[in-house]
């Protein structure tokens, strides 16, 4: 089953700012409370992100794009979820007064017996990360 969870949220950081975290690809430990540990592989397009999450799942994830003139980010998780095609993006606009409005959405393919857990589990994670962006960016 094809599934798409996503959330938009507007954090007080200038976008700019935000997309140099992002766009960084790397550190994502520094930011992501759930994750533990994070390193890279290569630069850009085609990146290996290997990260820990604090249950001890290990992901690797594959950046697909990193648009500095669009502020987009696209990656893949590749190994380590329970679906399939996992891709996450996020994008990021200018929201004025220092604001930014932040895209993050995830489209994976699910069975039935996990979907709406998973589904529940994205939308529980996906305001938090925001949230630990902000958090890391305004420090």
């Amino acid at each position: 089953m094809k599934e798409i969870v996503g959330v938009i949220d507007t954090i007080a950081v200038p976008a700019p700012k935000v997309w140099e975290v992002i766009a960084a690809i790397g550190g994502v430990d520094k930011w992501a409370s759930m994750i533990t540990s994070c390193r890279v592989e290569g630069g850009g397009p085609g990146a290996k992100r290997f990260c820990t999450m604090a249950d001890g799942t290990d992901l690797e994830e594959v950046v697909e794009e990193v648009d500095h003139g669009a502020m987009r980010f696209r990656y893949r998780i590749v190994r380590g979820l329970p679906v399939e095609s996992y891709q996450g993006t996020i994008e990021i606009r200018a929201a004025g007064n220092a604001h930014s409005e932040i895209t993050w959405y995830s489209a994976y393919a699910a069975s039935e017996e996990i979907a709406e857990e998973f589904r529940q589990m994205l939308r529980g994670m996906l305001p938090g990360l925001i949230k630990g962006l902000e958090h890391y960016c305004r420090n």
